[in-house]
């Protein structure tokens, strides 16, 4: 009896034993454990997420382009034509107050400018700068595939054509950042969608100068494709700035926040992660009086070290001791004068920060914030070609000089260069002002705008600005917005084989 029982585990283990010698000679050597590490594959597929119209503005519309790459390398002929896709995001009820009012119908608009209506739209002719008329009330999910999601950017954009905020990709932590309800933003609203097919809980906390807020204690629910906006104005009541912090539970949601007053009002561009180093670009000539706003999200003040790079070079904005910044709260700062010069900032820390700026302009202003630098090609899809408004980009080379070109995407894919000009140069610590002409064929429809660093160029920081009047990028501001990276492709992470074995338990 016994010896039977002891048979079959003796068997087992005689079996993993040669299983084993087997697997340990036949191993693959330590040159071939682990996969090619930096090897580049095509984007095939993106999504996206549009908030909806801002309180009181007319029905946004949605600016799209997609850049595939060109020629042979790692990308050509790797999928295929493949489409993009608006479908509307349904609003559900305010978990805490009434909803903005629905936009409006829109009227009049960018002369022969061609939209398309109403929701789902699909679009399937990359490189050419498309329009699609955004629901009435609600958000719009973009999904892209094949040649469609390389270089894929899409943004919210008004009547005129003018991209006013990115369409952003779902997440489970984003920040935004900007100034207090009373210090010019009467309203606060913060919009999530759920584009998913599982329902997301979502927690947001809120910052100001006196600290964080307790208004919005429990997660917000957002329903499998669905909209949900907050009025965070009342939990601000009193507030210098405001900083808002979205975190999941579970799934992901797309998430945007806007502030205005009775003039007018803006996107808040989504911030970087907190970090000790940040880059801010797309103060304008006319930002003399802008704002700084730093959070910092830990529990130990933050000592920092702002720098304005200017088409002169660097300037110390605080000279002498490192300008102190309250843990937990974010605070506001007012900037030195820079003249009427175009700027980009730096601010150093000891703790990880983050920063926004709100440049004077029409309405409320506009908001910038820290951003990564350009990967592989810049894109803002959403340009007017309307008169009386000047459209350039302000870049920023904190580091070490920088190279790019720049070229201009027609309606219709018509590519071409400002002034017969290829490329630009920013020289290390500086900022260039760059106005961008509008496609040479004369068409009033809105345009892309495409920058390009050059091979060995150095970090490059961008914001596309739009001016109206006479002054060209000197006249009152009208919209910023930062340039984002739109890549064709992107690099796998290394793979590294990995060996298990379950071994049975001795019998007692």
């Amino acid at each position: 009896m016994t010896r039977r029982g002891l048979t079959l585990p003796g068997a087992v283990l005689l079996a993993l034993a040669a299983v084993f010698v087997i697997a340990w000679g036949t191993r693959p050597g330590a040159s071939q454990a682990t996969g090619p590490a930096g090897q580049d594959t095509a984007v095939t597929s993106i999504t996206r997420s549009c908030p909806p119209s801002a309180p009181g503005s007319a029905t946004a519309r949605i600016s799209m382009v997609a850049l595939p790459a060109q020629g042979a390398g790692a990308n050509a002929g790797t999928a295929s034509t493949g489409s993009a896709t608006f479908s509307a995001v349904t609003t559900a009820a305010a978990a805490s107050g009434p909803s903005p009012a629905a936009g409006k119908t829109a009227t009049g608009g960018s002369a022969g400018a061609k939209t398309k209506a109403p929701l789902p739209v699909t679009e399937t002719t990359p490189g050419a700068v498309a329009t699609v008329t955004a629901p009435g009330n609600g958000g719009t999910a973009v999904a892209a595939t094949g040649k469609m999601a390389e270089g894929f950017e899409a943004e919210q954009s008004d009547a005129s054509g003018t991209g006013l905020v990115s369409c952003t990709h779902p997440g489970s932590d984003m920040w935004f950042v900007g100034t207090g309800q009373a210090a010019g933003a009467s309203q606060v609203w913060l919009y999530l969608m759920n584009t998913g097919n599982l329902t997301a809980s979502a927690d947001v906390t809120i910052l100001t100068d006196t600290g964080l807020q307790s208004g919005l204690s429990s997660a917000i629910t957002i329903a499998p494709s669905q909209s949900v906006s907050e009025n965070i104005t009342k939990y601000v009541t009193g507030s210098q700035a405001v900083a808002l912090h979205v975190q999941t539970n579970t799934g992901q949601v797309a998430a945007s926040a806007w502030e205005g007053n009775g003039s007018g009002g803006a996107w808040l561009p989504q911030a970087n992660a907190p970090s000790t180093s940040v880059v801010i670009p797309g103060l304008t000539v006319a930002s003399s009086a802008a704002k700084l706003f730093v959070v910092v999200p830990g529990s130990t003040d933050a000592q920092l070290k702002v720098v304005a790079y200017t088409p002169a070079g660097a300037v110390n904005q605080f000279p002498g001791s490192p300008v102190d910044a309250s843990a937990g709260a974010a605070t506001p700062l007012a900037l030195n004068s820079l003249g009427a010069s175009a700027a980009g900032l730096k601010l150093t820390s000891n703790q990880p920060i983050l920063a926004g700026v709100l440049v004077p302009g029409t309405g409320i202003g506009s908001f910038t914030t820290g951003v990564a630098p350009i990967a592989e090609q810049g894109v803002v899809a959403g340009n007017p070609a309307t008169r009386g408004i000047t459209v350039g980009l302000l870049l920023t080379a904190p580091s070490a000089a920088a190279r790019a070109s720049i070229s201009v995407i027609g309606a219709d894919g018509t590519v071409t260069t400002p002034a017969g000009d290829q490329s630009v140069a920013v020289a290390a610590g500086h900022t260039l002002a760059v106005a961008v002409s509008r496609p040479t064929q004369g068409s009033r429809e809105p345009y892309a705008i495409v920058v390009t660093p050059q091979r060995g160029s150095g970090p490059l920081y961008a914001v596309r600005v739009v001016t109206s009047g006479t002054g060209g990028l000197s006249a009152p501001l009208t919209s910023l917005l930062p340039v984002s990276s739109a890549k064709t492709s992107i690099t796998l992470p290394p793979a590294q084989d990995s060996y298990t074995a379950v071994l049975p338990a001795a019998n007692s």
